[in-house]
This record gives structure tokens, C-alpha cells and sequence, in this order.
């Protein structure tokens, strides 16, 4: 039932995958008509204001006025609002992929909560098979330590009255006295507080205490799952932008991932440092979305040149970049095991 167990997880994390892709594709196709949608708005609000200005330079221009201050600042400000004009299909991405970074964190923190959700779950049958193999009152009542130390877990799904139940009824089986010893004694929190203090009185009454701890039968990990805790190893990236970036490297902050980043923003230097690191990496990635096509053609010669492979994203999305983290570490992982196997 274990292996049951663990391939209901597996298809229920594939299928929390899949829906963020797919959800991810989505936004993409949404961005592409934002973008679209503020370059216009962009243009159609700046267009008149240029206008306007234009008109009263003719103005001054007319009446024969050269040197005349407001006149200067008047050119000053045209100038100023064409060039926005001429930029806006580029602060139209800026923030079009601002918003997309957005969607895409909800997205992960959805499929975060969704796993632990589901860890929760397969926690309180530990803890329930846990109670239920206790054989005898000590033992029954030391059980309640290592419920005591899941107490948040529990009340997040709704499951504290059930496992104290189980608890209680565990303890009252197995104690000498007619009446039940466990009982109810105010609420639920209150009551497995008080098993908590017996158990821990009873502990410090014996040379080797008890110390009842449920198995990982039913979860895959004793901890609560994060998104890519598990992976490590270098990474170099060149391309991206710096708010790509930043939401990149705060995903993978509880990770054992050494996260190099060469972006058009961080300059000439660091780019140059990145080349240099190629060699100790394990995985490199050539994001094309904001990339120069220079940035682009260093990396790649660089790769080759140290024989080292890439894989090159055209995205502008976290997620994308995430996803090929994910792959390409744990398949490094997988074919390190099989060497060594």
C-alpha cells in the first residue's frame, strides 16, 4: 500500500505541474496581447499632449520669438515625450512581465499549498498508525509529544479532534483503572496539552523514556515540502532582467542552488566573470527573451569552446526558467546515481 501510496503523490504532483504549465502558457499568450494593449495606451495618451506642445511652438515660432525660455522648455519637453513614444512597446513589456512575474508567483504558492496540503494529510495517518501500534500506556500516552509537536499541522486540515480521539481511546485501552484516565478537559488543544505534561512527567521518572515518533510511511519526507529545496548545483544564466532574476534567485533561496546571473544590466564585467565559470557548472542557460543577440553569441561560443552544452529559453517568465533548473539538476543527479551504481 506504501507504493500505492507514493504513486497517488507522484500523479497528484504531476498533475499540480501540468496545470501551472498549462496555466503559465496562458499568461504568456496574455502578455503578448497586454503588451500590445499598454503600447497603445502608451502612444494614445502621449500623441496629444506631443501635439499640443507642437502647436504652441509654432506659436512662438510665428509671432518670431527665438530666445525665449518657456519656448526651450517647451522643445525640451516634445522631445522628451517622442522618445517616450518611441520607447513605449518596450515599457509596455516591462510592465507586462512585471505582472506576469505576479501571476506566476500566485501560481507556485497555489501548487505549494496544494503539496502541503496533501503532506498534511498523509501526516495525520502517520500520526493515527503511529497512535495505533502503541501497546501499552506509556507508550500510548508518549504519543502524545510527537502530536503535540505537529499541533499547527493539524489545525490547518481540521484533523486535531480526530487524532486526540484516537489518542485518548489508545491510552484508555491500555491503562489498569475501570474509569477512562484520558478525557476530555476543556478543549482539544487543552486536553493533548495535559497527555503532553503526563507524558513528559513519565519521561523524567525513567532512565529510557519512551520516545514514540510516527514513520515516514505515508508522506515522502519527515519535513513539510517547499518547492526546489531539493536540487543543488551551479547554475549560470545569461540574459533575463533583473526583476527575472530576483524572482528566481527568492525561489530558490532554501535551495542548494549556487545561482550565477549575467544580465545586459549587470554589464560587460559580470558577464565576462560568468564565461569564466562555465566550466564548474552544472547546468547553463541562455534566456533569449531580453538577451542582446552579442550576450547571446559570447555564451554560446564560450559552451563551445569549453565543450560544455546549454539549453536556450525564449521566455520572459519565471516559471520557464524554474522548470529547466528543476529538469536539468535532477537529471544530472539521476545519471550521477546510476554512474555510481
Amino acid at each position: 500500500m506504501s507504493e500505492i501510496d507514493e504513486l497517488e503523490a507522484s500523479v497528484s504532483d504531476l498533475l499540480l505541474q501540468a496545470k501551472a504549465e498549462l496555466e503559465q502558457k496562458r499568461l504568456q499568450q496574455q502578455r503578448e496581447l497586454q503588451v500590445q494593449e499598454l503600447t497603445s495606451q502608451i502612444v494614445e495618451r502621449l500623441t496629444p499632449l506631443v501635439q499640443r506642445l507642437e502647436a504652441t511652438i509654432a506659436e512662438f515660432e510665428k509671432d518670431g520669438v527665438k530666445d525665449s525660455l518657456t519656448k526651450q522648455r517647451l522643445e525640451q519637453k516634445a522631445t522628451e515625450l517622442r522618445q517616450e513614444i518611441v520607447e513605449a512597446p518596450s515599457k509596455a513589456l516591462q510592465l507586462a512581465d512585471r505582472h506576469l512575474i505576479l501571476q506566476e508567483e500566485r501560481l507556485l504558492e497555489e501548487r505549494e499549498m496544494q503539496q502541503t496540503l496533501q503532506w498534511r494529510q498523509e501526516l495525520k495517518a502517520d500520526l493515527l498508525e503511529m497512535i495505533e501500534d502503541q501497546r501499552d500506556f506509556f507508550s500510548a500516552t508518549d504519543a502524545a509529544v510527537s502530536v503535540r509537536g505537529h499541533l499547527q499541522d493539524l489545525r490547518a486540515i481540521n484533523a486535531l479532534e480526530e487524532v486526540v480521539d484516537t489518542l485518548m481511546r489508545q491510552i484508555n485501552k491500555y491503562t489498569e483503572t475501570t474509569s477512562p484516565v484520558a478525557k476530555m478537559r476543556g478543549g482539544y488543544e487543552q486536553t493533548l496539552q495535559f497527555i503532553y505534561q503526563k507524558a513528559m512527567e513519565n519521561r523524567s521518572r525513567v532512565e529510557r523514556a519512551p520516545d514514540v515518533q510516527p514513520s515516514i510511511k505515508h508522506r515522502r519526507s519527515e519535513k513539510r515540502p517547499l518547492l526546489y529545496t531539493d536540487l543543488d548545483g551551479k547554475v549560470i544564466v545569461f540574459g533575463g532582467h533583473d526583476r527575472l532574476e530576483t524572482a528566481v534567485k527568492n525561489r530558490l533561496q532554501n535551495s542548494g542552488v549556487y545561482l550565477v546571473w549575467c544580465s545586459e544590466q549587470g554589464g560587460l564585467q559580470l558577464a565576462t566573470q560568468g564565461e569564466g565559470q562555465i566550466a564548474g557548472a552544472d547546468l547553463v542557460l541562455i534566456v533569449t527573451g531580453y538577451a542582446s543577440h552579442s550576450l547571446t553569441e559570447r555564451a554560446i561560443e564560450a559552451c563551445k569552446r569549453l565543450n560544455k552544452s546549454y539549453e536556450i529559453l525564449n521566455t520572459t517568465g519565471m516559471t520557464r526558467v524554474l522548470e529547466s533548473i528543476e529538469s536539468g539538476l535532477k537529471a544530472r543527479q539521476l545519471a550521477k546515481r546510476w554512474k555510481q551504481a
